[in-house]
C-alpha cells in the first residue's frame, strides 16, 4: 500500500495504517536517537515520545507524501528536547562496553561517532541525515526547514571540522 493511502487512512483513525507507516521506520529512528544520545535507553525513550507525537498529530500533516521528512523532523525535535532537559553532553564513552550491539564497531568508526557527536547540533544533524540515514541535500533542506544553500554550507563546515576532528588535515 502507498504511503499517501496509508496516511490517509491513519488520519481517518484506522490504526493498522499508522502502525504499518512506523514500522517501517523504526530502525532509522532508533539509529538517528541513538546518534543523539549515545544510550540505548534513552534513544528508545526518543522513539517513543516520537512515534506518540506523531500519532496524536498525524491529522495535522498536510502533505501525506512527505510523511517520513515529517517524521524525521518530529524525531530530531524530540532529541533536542531531550538532550536540553538532560543538559547533558554526548559523548560515547566506552561503546565496547555496552554489550553486543554495538561490537561490530571498528575502532574507527567509535572514533568517527565520538567526533560527530562534538559537532554543533546543526552540523551533527546534517551529517546523521546525510550520511547515516542516506538522505538527499534536498530532503535535508526540507527536514531542518532551512534553504538548500545553508544545509550545504553547514554539511561543508560539519565535513572541514570532523577532518580536523580526525586528523586528515592541520589544523
Amino acid at each position: 500500500m502507498e504511503v499517501v493511502e496509508l496516511v490517509n487512512k491513519a488520519q481517518r483513525g484506522e490504526d493498522n495504517a499508522f502502525y504499518e507507516l512506523v514500522e517501517g521506520k523504526k530502525q532509522m529512528l532508533y539509529r538517528t536517537a541513538f546518534f543523539y544520545t549515545g544510550s540505548e535507553e534513552d534513544a528508545l525513550d526518543i522513539v517513543q515520545e516520537t512515534i506518540y507525537k506523531a500519532y496524536i498529530s498525524i491529522k495535522k500533516l498536510k502533505e501525506p507524501q512527505f510523511f517520513s521528512t515529517w517524521l524525521t523532523r518530529i524525531l530530531i525535535n524530540a532529541s533536542m528536547d531531550f538532550l536540553r532537559k538532560k543538559k547533558k553532553v554526548v559523548i560515547f564513552e566506552s561503546l565496547e562496553d555496552k554489550g553486543s550491539v554495538h561490537s561490530e564497531f571498528s575502532e574507527e568508526i567509535i572514533d568517527l561517532r565520538r567526533a560527530v557527536c562534538r559537532l554543533e547540533n546543526k552540523y551533527k544533524t546534517v551529517v546523521i541525515l546525510k550520511y547515516f540515514q542516506d538522505h538527499t541535500l534536498k530532503e535535508i533542506s526540507e527536514i531542518m526547514d532551512c534553504p538548500l544553500g545553508t544545509v550545504k554550507t553547514y554539511l561543508y563546515k560539519a565535513l572541514k571540522e570532523l577532518k580536523i576532528d580526525m586528523g586528515e588535515v592541520e589544523s
